[in-house]
């Protein structure tokens, strides 16, 4: 990470809308470390949404985009929003308060999260949350989506160096609800349903760039059958023989997966936790947050993600079909559905099942176990 000479006019300032009235106090995101290279410095600009939206370019390289980058020595792990918020506070022409930093347990690379309050434009104080350092990517997405209403939080100021470190950061709007769970009643489904839909066609207008996930399945079978002989898994002879199949299927499924059309933008981390409200539950609508992860590929990826949290419990569903439900609504808001696009999802769902193995420190729940392997079952035959 590089250092040029400190500079308290370094980043962008973006007016627009003010969110809705009630905007409280809450959490979001996943904060996490990373910075593509950027100017070394340069006056702060007072801009449009959609002006502050061009500062905001994805780098060249999509690994720099999505990466984490290491603070340097010099500001130190866990001293370095201190060390920064002065300098952070000037470049935000003094309309940001004191900040208040706490760092969650999924933070790392020393990342912090920080709540104040910032002055807008029409003078009125709205709380919000600063995040440094951001990934390229999330930077991006949050302010190219800021013009768009309910789509993701406002950003008031972002920026990708402070105090001459090359650090990316934003000042966005506390949501005050969420994020999404049960307190909604069932209607959680719906709104995230309908929040990734409305962020589909938001990202449609930009033309796709980087380049879209794809896992070495030939390695990650070899990697599931030495994780069932190394480990005590549930149902173990019958995960020994589904993935048996699994190989004798793998070619037909990879080669109509590799053939997916790639040109949509897909959120990347599709669940309940990235999403959050302005207005109590069990209304809405939703918000969408936690951008680090998106990038091109095609939107069943999400459908099939945010489904399978649920294949052990369908019971919380009550009976919603979330891949079909995805796509109705992408119709709904006139975006490309292609006719065979259930056909994808059923391959989509077998090389997730086929992972699960691979996968247990996040998805290792006995019962989640079991349940991918029914899936991974069905799909083998």
């Amino acid at each position: 990470m590089s250092r040029t000479s400190p500079t308290a006019s370094e980043g962008f300032i973006g007016k627009g809308r003010t969110p809705a009235k009630g905007s409280g106090p809450s959490a979001q995101g996943d904060p996490s470390s990373s910075r593509a290279a950027g100017p070394e410095s340069g006056p702060a600009i007072v801009a449009t949404p959609s002006l502050a939206a061009s500062a905001a370019p994805l780098p060249e390289d999509d690994k720099q985009s999505h990466a984490a980058a290491p603070l340097p020595a010099s500001v130190g792990d866990g001293a370095f929003g201190t060390l920064l918020e002065p300098m952070l506070r000037k470049i935000c022409d003094d309309r940001l308060s004191a900040i208040t930093w706490f760092r969650t347990e999924w933070q790392r690379g020393g990342a912090l999260t920080g709540y104040a309050v910032f002055r807008d434009d029409a003078d009125r104080e709205q709380p919000v949350v600063i995040k440094m350092p951001v990934p390229p990517c999330e930077r991006h997405w949050l302010v190219q989506l800021t013009p768009h209403d309910d789509v993701g939080p406002h950003v008031y100021a972002h920026g990708d160096m402070i105090g001459g470190y090359d650090l990316a950061w934003v000042v966005m709007e506390r949501l005050p609800h969420g994020p999404l769970n049960s307190d909604w009643g069932g209607a959680e489904f719906d709104l995230l349903v309908d929040a990734v839909g409305r962020f589909y066609r938001a990202a449609a207008d930009h033309a796709p760039v980087g380049e879209p996930v794809q896992r070495d399945w030939e390695h990650v079978l070899d990697v599931a059958r030495q994780k069932v002989r190394q480990n005590t898994l549930p149902e173990q002879p019958r995960w020994t023989k589904a993935l048996k199949k699994a190989q004798r299927k793998l070619k037909p499924w990879t080669e109509r997966w590799l053939d997916r059309p790639i040109h949509h933008w897909r959120h990347g981390d599709l669940h309940l936790g990235n999403a959050m409200t302005r207005t109590e539950a069990p209304g809405g609508p939703a918000v969408l947050f936690d951008f680090a992860n998106t990038r091109v590929g095609h939107w069943v990826e999400d459908a099939v993600y945010f489904e399978h949290i649920y294949w052990s419990r369908p019971q919380r569903l009550e009976g919603r079909k979330l891949c079909k439900a995805i796509a109705r609504r992408r119709k709904e808001l006139g975006l490309e559905v292609e006719s065979d696009w259930a056909e994808l999802a059923e391959v989509k769902r077998a090389l997730l099942a086929m992972s699960t193995p691979t996968k247990l420190e996040h998805f290792g729940d006995p019962v989640h176990v079991i349940a991918a392997l029914d899936v991974l079952e069905r799909a083998v035959g």
